[in-house]
């Protein structure tokens, strides 16, 4: 229903975030340090008020708007043909299931899932620090390489098959479509600016990449990988029965226990991702009601058992993330 949609200020919001990302996309194309520096950050806020949205449909009833905006994501985020599929039919059907959410898989050999096996049992590094560096190369993944693997019909790196395949009704063609954008941004600095400015070059050709990069890893991953909430974690009851309580246990929620100008205006920022245990229970509702009917979830989710997993804030959720992925990831000695 239409109530449950992105509300006028939601569209206020798109359209500053619109009209910002445009100004720094063109000062990149200019050589613009600045507006190169800021892009990732801009950019991002736009994502967060489209693309997830659009993709569950919960930014318009008109479901072309929901289509094209969910291109927004391009070029320096996602692939959105790669990214439907494993966002709507893996991650949120089995979220922290290792057999099938393709979320536990992007940073292997990392072990993102605490019921995940090892893949090198002798090794006595401790591949936390492979999630790390992966951390800061992402976007190139989402937007290149793995739509790149569907075009070339190529296994992801470590498994036998293409774990991020594209929906079967999209041809080759509009694939690769797709794909030029990202492209463009790979190759512009190089052939314009490297030459002749180097040092600029290469920090038009980098930042844009890394910057997202983090931000988006970041946001994405540090609601679901967490101790707390992974399957082992279970208390069981409620949490182990019902498959929307499994939901609300495999996410962790933060910056929802202070005042409500805080609580909107990271809400806005992360795309509604702070309270990743009510998107997942209810993923049919536009990220600005959460903190108008966050309360009242809250209560419903105590009358029925389900315990709420809760951070303070960003900072204190990235730390915790960590902290799990290099204990999860910790050498064990060969027996």
């Amino acid at each position: 229903p239409a109530a449950s949609k992105a509300t006028a200020a939601h569209w206020v919001r798109t359209a500053i975030a619109a009209l910002g990302t445009l100004a720094c996309w063109g000062g990149w194309l200019k050589g613009s340090a600045l507006a190169c520096f800021l892009l990732p950050f801009v950019h991002w806020v736009l994502i967060a008020h489209t693309v997830h949205e659009a993709t569950h449909g919960n930014l318009s009833t008109d479901p072309r708007v929901n289509f094209w905006a969910q291109f927004t994501a391009h070029p320096i985020c996602f692939n959105v043909f790669v990214w439907i599929p494993q966002h709507l039919l893996s991650h949120h059907q089995y979220t922290n299931d290792y057999e099938h959410d393709a979320d536990c898989h992007h940073f292997a050999p990392a072990l993102i899932s605490s019921e995940q096996p090892r893949m090198s049992k002798s090794s006595s590094f401790n591949e936390g620090w492979t999630f790390v560096w992966k951390g800061f190369l992402t976007t190139l993944g989402t937007s290149l390489l793995q739509p790149l693997r569907t075009l070339l019909e190529k296994p992801t790196p470590n498994y036998d098959v293409n774990v991020t395949p594209i929906p079967a009704a999209v041809p080759k063609r509009v694939l690769l479509a797709s794909l030029l954008p990202s492209f463009f941004v790979l190759v512009y600095p190089l052939v314009a600016f490297v030459p002749h400015a180097p040092l600029l070059g290469w920090f038009l050709e980098i930042w844009p990449w890394v910057g997202m990069s983090l931000i988006f890893t970041c946001m994405t991953q540090v609601s679901h990988v967490q101790a707390e909430t992974q399957p082992t974690a279970s208390g069981g009851g409620a949490e182990a029965s019902c498959w929307t309580s499994r939901q609300i246990h495999a996410s962790l929620d933060y910056s929802v226990g202070g005042d409500a100008l805080e609580t909107s205006v990271v809400t806005a920022l992360t795309a509604g991702l702070n309270m990743q245990s009510l998107h997942h229970a209810m993923p049919s509702i536009a990220c600005a009601h959460f903190p108008r009917i966050y309360k009242e979830y809250s209560r419903i989710c105590e009358r029925h058992g389900v315990n709420l997993r809760q951070s303070d804030n960003f900072g204190t959720a990235v730390s915790e993330m960590l902290e799990y992925v290099f204990d999860n990831n910790r050498p064990q000695k060969i027996t």
